[in-house]
């Protein structure tokens, strides 16, 4: 070997090892340092403490809010209900004027006349278990079997 190549490889062995030692240095110092300076936290891990933490901080209120009636629907109803007009404006209509999902539309006497064959009875039974696109009880899951039967009586008056 030549002496420069052998310079080269000496003074790299020196800067290695000047590095190395400074890393064990910088190293030794951290965790002198971390011990002294920054403190680990002591965590209670006993059962009450870890069920403390994980308790929920809150609740899920199920209780309904109170039932407002307007005035106008609380005094209908004192006398016997809902009328049929009221309900199928409120719960029908939305359906039943366009015609939505094959429903017979109101006024239309062709698209009524075979279901008003069939009977009120018949009609009052449709309503009350669904049919088709049409839910049961239609929009209208509050309203009784007679507010459904005065409600059906309204719509077939309207369509014959």
């Amino acid at each position: 070997m030549s002496d420069s190549s052998s310079s080269y490889f000496g003074g790299s062995v020196v800067v290695l090892a000047a590095v190395a030692g400074l890393a064990v240095l910088i190293h030794v110092g951290v965790d002198t340092l971390q011990g002294d300076i920054i403190q680990q936290p002591t965590v209670d891990m006993s059962a009450a403490a870890v069920a403390e933490r994980i308790a929920p901080v809150g609740q899920l209120n199920r209780t309904p809010p109170p039932a407002a009636a307007p005035a106008a629907t609380t005094t209908v109803a004192a006398s016997g209900g809902r009328s049929g007009e009221a309900i199928y404006n409120s719960a029908c209509m939305a359906c039943h004027a366009v015609g939505v999902a094959g429903a017979p539309k109101l006024g239309d006497v062709a698209a009524w006349e075979p279901r008003i064959a069939r009977g009120l009875d018949a009609l009052l039974e449709t309503a009350i278990n669904g049919k088709g696109a049409m839910p049961p009880r239609g929009t209208c899951a509050d309203c009784s079997d007679d507010e459904l039967r005065g409600t059906i009586e309204y719509m077939v008056s309207h369509s014959q």
